[in-house]
């Protein structure tokens, strides 16, 4: 892209318009500021055009980000110079950027694999090291729970202390599971409409006790490749995680008409989709590349583990499937988990 003396676009080629979406008329006389994302503050700008203007150096080169007319982010590596005349005169500013996007993605998942190599080494340690001590522990309280001079409530503190136990003993085996290379699970075709209606049968009183209208659109003869077990697991926690967003939502209101979760099921060409849609309080845009994350939560310390989400796209990723969101704070999220034909 190429600005005049009153920093304003007076030419973009066509790598500009496909990648930021806008086209040559809509940028010409606007500014560069129309990229400008939040990822920057003034502060940067400041020294990016420090550089540029110093006699010294005269340029600026470096990554930052940029957003599309959709207000999508684009990592760039750009550079900056002054646009001279042949007499010297500078009449303007030249862009040159390189869409790293992909370049990005990769240096992510190189990052992810390194996260989950260390949680791997954390959780085989902490299986060893607490795992055995816990087995101790609550072997013991369930033998005490058993004595003829135990009270009811000693055995109900012995009950809350197994629990506890168990709980921790889950969380390490989700690290482990999340940690651990791509399983080789056994796929086999499964239809879809039974599922559901079994997933129904187990959240429908937890739905109602959350005042949510809890409904299914399935045809009865859409299958996918799957395990049966993981795909339950998928579903309820995905359901679950609907029913708190939902009593999360600000304007949660006892007429469940208005807190809906749906389940719909859709056959395409290549895949087979599940779109899980509520009404809940959506999520954040800045939270949206850490969802599945091992221990990302915007929940409150006790109240979640960060691992849900994660276990889920490494459950879909064992049986060759995907998982997508959308969502918009105060309106309510979808998530779109996808099966390969």
């Amino acid at each position: 892209m190429i600005t005049n003396h009153e920093n304003k676009l007076v030419y973009v080629n066509p790598a500009w318009e496909r990648i930021y979406g806008f086209t040559s008329e809509e940028a010409l006389n606007a500014t560069p500021r129309i990229l400008r994302a939040e990822s920057q503050d003034r502060e940067f700008y400041k020294k990016m055009w420090a550089d540029i203007l110093s006699p010294e150096k005269g340029y600026w080169r470096g990554e930052l980000v940029n957003k599309t007319k959709e207000g999508e982010s684009v990592p760039v590596l750009l550079t900056i110079t002054p646009f001279k005349e042949t007499c010297g005169n500078v009449t303007g500013y030249m862009g040159i950027a390189v869409d790293i996007r992909e370049e990005k993605k990769l240096e992510a998942q190189v990052m992810h694999q390194d996260r989950l190599a260390s949680i791997g080494v954390l959780a085989s340690g902490l299986a060893h090291e607490i795992g055995t001590p816990l087995g101790t522990i609550r072997g013991r309280a369930e033998l005490m729970s058993f004595s003829g001079e135990a009270t009811s409530s000693i055995r109900d503190g012995l009950k809350i202390i197994m629990s506890q136990i168990d709980r921790v003993s889950k969380l390490i085996d989700s690290l482990l599971r999340i940690a651990r290379s791509k399983q080789s699970v056994e796929l086999r075709r499964i239809h879809l409409y039974p599922a559901l209606s079994d997933l129904r049968e187990l959240m429908l009183q937890k739905a109602k006790k959350a005042r949510v209208d809890l409904s299914f659109e399935c045809p009865e003869d859409i299958s996918v490749l799957a395990e049966r077990g993981r795909l339950d697991q998928v579903l309820i926690n995905l359901c679950i995680n609907a029913i708190q967003a939902i009593q999360e939502k600000q304007n949660f209101t006892s007429d469940s008409s208005k807190n809906k979760l749906e389940f719909l099921v859709t056959d395409h060409s290549k895949y087979v989709q599940i779109e899980i849609r509520d009404t809940g309080c959506g999520i954040a845009k800045k939270n949206m590349d850490s969802l599945f994350k091992p221990f990302f939560t915007t929940k409150d310390i006790g109240e979640g583990t960060g691992l849900g989400l994660a276990i889920v796209a490494k459950i879909l990723d064992e049986m060759n499937a995907s998982i997508q969101v959308k969502s918009a704070v105060g309106e309510g999220t979808s998530f779109f988990v996808q099966f390969k034909k």
